[in-house]
């Protein structure tokens, strides 16, 4: 179900001229209800705009027509019109490139307002992190307070103020002497900053600045940023077994609301390593869980910052080679979440063709195992990957943990499936329409009085969204898909979604989903979820798409007519909705002639910088605004129609 109708915008000004040509290009043709009304399947619609086609028939061409260019901004000014830029921000901190040499890898440096969208535009963005107390209107009076969007790039990150999703600030940069920084993490407190380096590619990151600096450097850092002008390294962490892709960072206190007394809190962190190393009791977890024995009363100023720290390594973990269906077992993002109904803190491992993994890592033990022979690896609570994983129960073939799929099945991405690299769980319940932060009065009779409800609680339901990777791939996009884990022992597949609309080969015929040629172009990469059962996704050079989830329970059809979580998939006759409500490709200001020339993008990375738009990252924000991270051209602040709020109303102060 939608609620809205849905148009395409197309941006023409007497100053450009957009050659957008693309044979079946329907520019300026809205329609009603959703792009796609399929769970399953992505029927293309002939009155929208497909912003994707994929046919390669010259050198960084795409489509029919040879005119389009990849790396042409101007030729992707694509969205649906419920989609509104609210601002956008280059990260030009002060028209330098590179910072004094004293600062590197010790601090940031402030940044000027002045220099908002003009050039240089650094580029190479990648994670987003955004925290805040954003529904008490980022009151920051007490100091303890305000929003804040981070955002890591090749081997910087910034740190800007969102307290008015229209004008957001560069606040400051802080540069690192070591690439490559992927994944970028903040603490609720929004006082400390973990950011990771991890070689990826030795060509592509050489010596940033001073010939002392190592770029293939394995590190974790620990930036205090409690003043956003100026933030500081206080600890780092060398050679972290073979370099961690992602991680997290959790800081546990005896009090379940932490005060960050730092007496009374514990550092830990959790690192996704792609390649585990080997040591002399065999193969060390690729989830690898570090402890920082000082906790965060070794961080405070003046106590040895910038020195490296101890860390221990307290736990792992690894798929259980028989509750996988073969494949490649590869951890690739970790992500730490609180279950709104069980309490426990759990952690949530995208672990490639081994499917998802739920670890429950409430209580880390008195003593370390090194090893992960224990902990957490005997805490794994759930799983889902699509083929049965055991021989009887919830993961056997009669089980509902799964889809029923074969082996080969699973692991074949030809068919969307697999290569599992990012999850993301809701923070709340949903319940056909609503969510828990919904006022009372407004709950649909079938919401009962809650999820405690004898009747209705039933109806209230736990999501954890999954989505693949993939570098290339000749027949599919791959799916999002939506897995029950309102028992997180017990999740279940309720809906799948890929990207709507059919591809186009290089002789012109129609293919039944679309396909990434090469370098990663149209695939999901990283989402969020908001407040009200919408999922927002980057799908790289497709851009940014957000669906709707909220109804997913209500549409699906059981069999016999009788619902059944307990039963899981082997209950579902059909799957549920995931509706399609819009996208938009980042396009630079809209305000500019011509933004690549004017803000000067760079072009040198070219598996990523080659192609514009490139999103990699977003967050939410409960105001109802998408902070989307395009890899070449910055930061973008959007909004999708349907989750405007009148109490948070921030329109676009520029003129587009």
């Amino acid at each position: 179900m939608c609620s809205e109708s849905i148009g395409v915008v197309w941006f023409m000004n007497n100053k450009q001229i957009l050659s957008y040509s693309i044979t079946f290009l329907f520019i300026g043709i809205a329609f009603s209800g959703c792009l796609d009304d399929s769970s399953s399947s992505s029927d293309y619609d002939e009155g929208w705009v497909d912003p994707i086609v994929e046919s390669e028939n010259c050198e960084n061409c795409t489509g029919l027509d040879q005119n389009h260019q990849h790396t042409n901004l101007m030729q992707h000014f694509l969205q649906t019109d419920n989609i509104t830029l609210i601002d956008y921000h280059n990260l030009n901190c002060d028209g330098n490139v590179k910072p004094p040499a004293e600062l590197d890898n010790t601090a940031g440096r402030p940044c000027y307002p002045e220099f908002k969208n003009v050039a240089p535009t650094p580029g190479d963005n990648s994670e987003i992190a955004i925290e805040g107390n954003f529904l008490e209107g980022c009151d920051n009076s007490d100091g303890n307070g305000g929003c804040f969007a981070y955002v890591s790039s090749y081997n910087q990150f910034e740190i800007l103020d969102i307290s008015e999703p229209n004008n957001i600030v560069l606040l400051s940069t802080y540069y690192a002497e070591v690439a490559r920084i992927i994944d970028i993490k903040v603490t609720q407190d929004n006082n400390w900053v973990l950011i990771n380096h991890e070689l990826t590619n030795s060509e592509l990151d050489p010596i940033p600045n001073d010939d002392d600096a190592n770029s293939g450097a394995n590190r974790l850092d620990l930036i205090d940023v409690s003043d956003k002008s100026y933030p500081v390294k206080r600890a780092e962490w060398n050679n972290p077994p073979a370099g961690f892709h992602n991680q997290d960072i959790h800081v546990y206190c005896s009090n379940d609301i932490p005060d960050w007394d730092t007496e009374d809190c514990e550092v830990f962190l959790f690192g996704a390593d792609p390649y585990p190393e080997i040591n002399g009791a065999g193969l060390y977890k690729g989830t690898q869980i570090f402890y920082a024995p000082d906790g965060l009363e070794s961080f405070i100023p003046g106590e040895g910052e910038n020195e490296s720290k101890d860390i221990v390594r307290w736990g792992g973990y690894s798929p259980d080679p028989a509750t996988t269906c073969g494949g490649t077992v590869f951890n690739h993002d970790n992500v730490i979440h609180r279950h709104p109904i069980t309490n426990q803190i759990l952690l949530y491992v995208s672990y490639w063709d081994a499917g998802l993994r739920i670890l429950d890592v409430s209580n880390p033990p008195p003593v370390p195992d090194p090893n992960g022979l224990t902990w957490p690896q005997n805490n794994e609570v759930g799983r889902w990957l699509g083929c049965p994983t055991d021989t009887s129960g919830w993961y056997g073939p009669d089980g509902g943990g799964h889809a029923g799929m074969s082996a080969e099945e699973w692991t074949s991405k030809l068919e969307g499936n697999g290569w599992i690299h990012y999850a993301v769980p809701y923070d709340h319940l949903i319940c056909n329409g609503i969510s828990e932060y919904v006022d009372v009065s407004e709950w649909p009779a079938s919401c009962g009085t809650g999820p405690d409800d004898p009747e209705f609680g039933i109806n209230w339901r736990h999501y954890t969204l999954i989505a693949p990777e993939y570098g290339q791939n000749d027949d599919h996009t791959g799916y999002v898909r939506t897995i029950d884990t309102t028992d997180p022992a017990k999740p279940f597949l309720v809906s799948e979604w890929k990207l709507p609309g059919k591809g186009v080969r290089s002789d012109g015929s129609e293919h039944e989903h679309h396909f990434i040629p090469n370098i990663y172009i149209y695939s999901p990469h990283n989402g969020d979820t908001g407040t009200n059962g919408n999922v927002y996704w980057t799908h790289y050079h497709a851009g940014t798409w957000i669906t709707g989830h909220d109804r997913i329970w209500e549409t699906i059809v059981w069999k016999d007519g009788i619902v059944s979580p307990d039963q899981g998939w082997q209950a579902i006759e059909k799957m549920g909705t995931t509706d399609t409500l819009g996208y938009y490709l980042p396009h630079g200001p809209d305000w500019l002639d011509n933004a690549t020339e004017e803000l000067g993008y760079d072009m040198a990375d070219c598996w990523a910088s080659c192609m514009i738009p490139f999103d990699w990252g977003l967050q939410y924000d409960p105001r109802g605004y998408i902070f989307v991270s395009e890899m070449v051209t910055g930061v973008y602040v959007i909004q999708y129609d349907g989750d405007k709020h009148p109490d948070y109303d921030f329109p676009p102060l520029f003129n587009s």
